[in-house]
């Protein structure tokens, strides 16, 4: 989860929202305290204009400050009582006697959304002088502020509606891993996104195509070999024993075991096979593959520790089977040795070292040889491969003291460990 773009792009947007605001609060903070000065400037403006009024009669007195831009109100109860203190301190460089009469209260500094008010109490009578238009705030940084939050909030919702396409991609991707069947997707945007999603749609039509085409190649080819086959092992018993029939069913049988396995190939390369996973005895497995080998005594020695293995029991002896082939054809005294050490089980055989280009995912593809054999079809080790994989188990090689080992690692990580 912490590697999903998702997450990393709300981060970022997160770590926007909080630069913005720590940057807005400062921004407010500093706009608050010129305000704050301001207010203190026109108020001391209008406390020395007061002063200068004080000698006029009251008559006199109004029109003076009204000639210097200043209104002159009644303080009526229900209009104090809607206004607020228009100084959050009586500020230091006040004169003494205005900071006494503040503090005392004869003065009163008040102000509303608008205006800004001083208020003499003790005047005869009361006067509320009134300086318009002084008190207003600023309100461009709240509409900046809603502006680029409203901005970010919608440039964030549309790059994660643009991404949202990724998660169908995922779950398709998935789907068709699991189950083998690809639906489309066919999305209709012009954005990058879209056009991946347009080329993995081509692509696995593509695929799709070639994977029909090759399970109809290899049914058909199958068909054709299995009839000759058929023909040839329904004249066989017209012949009479001898090495020559002998040679003719040891044949039939090989193609028709190599046809088997094609088809479990097929089965399982295209995911059409699923392991039937049960509790097996190694040992069984190897004295059916050799069953199946012919091999005579002394060709194959197996130790086992009887440690069982959770696989697909008729599976396996396919994959034993072509190890101990592949053993065998390879040796240079033609036997194998098999060891099995708790869940791992080890084919040895003699022999010289491989050729620089030959590596164990060169012999696990299908149809490779690294040596002319004109009895080996290269396929014994991609069927091992393939039904190691379909286990989730390990095939690992190692050459020492002149023996190859090919090695089945039965650990299973989808399954409980004892």
């Amino acid at each position: 989860m912490g590697h999903s773009i998702f997450l990393r792009i709300t981060l970022f947007f997160l770590v926007a929202f909080i630069a913005m605001g720590i940057g807005f609060y400062a921004l407010n903070q500093k706009l608050t305290q010129e305000y704050e000065k301001r207010l203190e400037r026109e108020v001391e403006s209008l406390l020395l204009i007061l002063r200068k009024s004080i000698p006029f009669a009251p008559a006199d007195r109004r029109s003076f400050l009204q000639d210097h831009g200043y209104s002159i109100a009644e303080p009526h109860s229900d209009l104090i009582k809607t206004l607020h203190t228009g100084l959050a301190k009586i500020p230091e460089n006040y004169p003494e006697a205005i900071q006494d009469s503040l503090k005392e209260g004869r003065i009163q500094i008040l102000k509303d959304d608008h205006h800004l008010y001083v208020y003499l109490t003790k005047a005869t009578p009361p006067l509320l002088v009134i300086k318009t238009d002084v008190a207003k705030r600023p309100l461009w940084p709240e509409a900046l502020f809603i502006t680029l939050l409203v901005s970010l909030l919608l440039l964030y919702w549309l790059i994660i509606k643009t991404l949202f396409p990724l998660k169908t991609l995922t779950r398709t991707i998935t789907h068709y891993a699991q189950v083998g069947n690809y639906i489309p997707i066919k999305s209709t945007q012009k954005d990058e996104i879209a056009l991946v999603t347009r080329a993995l749609d081509n692509a696995m039509e593509k695929n799709q195509t070639l994977m029909e085409a090759r399970r109809l190649f290899l049914r058909n080819i199958m068909h054709e070999l299995k009839t000759p086959i058929t023909v040839g092992k329904l004249a066989l018993p017209f012949l009479k024993k001898g090495e020559e029939k002998s040679i003719l069913e040891r044949a039939f049988l090989r193609m028709e075991n190599l046809i088997a396995e094609l088809v479990r190939v097929e089965q399982i390369t295209s995911g059409a096979l699923a392991p039937h996973v049960q509790r097996c005895d190694p040992k069984n497995i190897i004295d059916k593959a050799k069953g199946l080998l012919f091999l005579g005594e002394g060709v194959v020695e197996a130790i086992t520790d009887g440690t069982s293995m959770d696989a697909d029991c008729e599976i396996m002896v396919t994959v034993f089977k072509n190890l101990i082939d592949n053993a065998i054809k390879y040796s240079s005294d033609g036997k194998v040795t098999i060891i099995q050490t708790n869940e791992r089980i080890c084919f040895y055989n003699t022999g010289e070292p491989w050729p620089s280009d030959a590596t164990l995912k060169t012999l696990t593809e299908p149809f490779f040889h690294h040596h002319e054999n004109p009895h080996s079809f290269g396929l014994g080790l991609y069927i091992v491969k393939s039904v190691i994989d379909a286990h989730n188990f390990t095939l690992e090689h190692r050459y020492a003291q002149g023996q190859h080992c090919f090695e089945i690692v039965c650990r299973n990580p989808l399954l409980p460990q004892d």
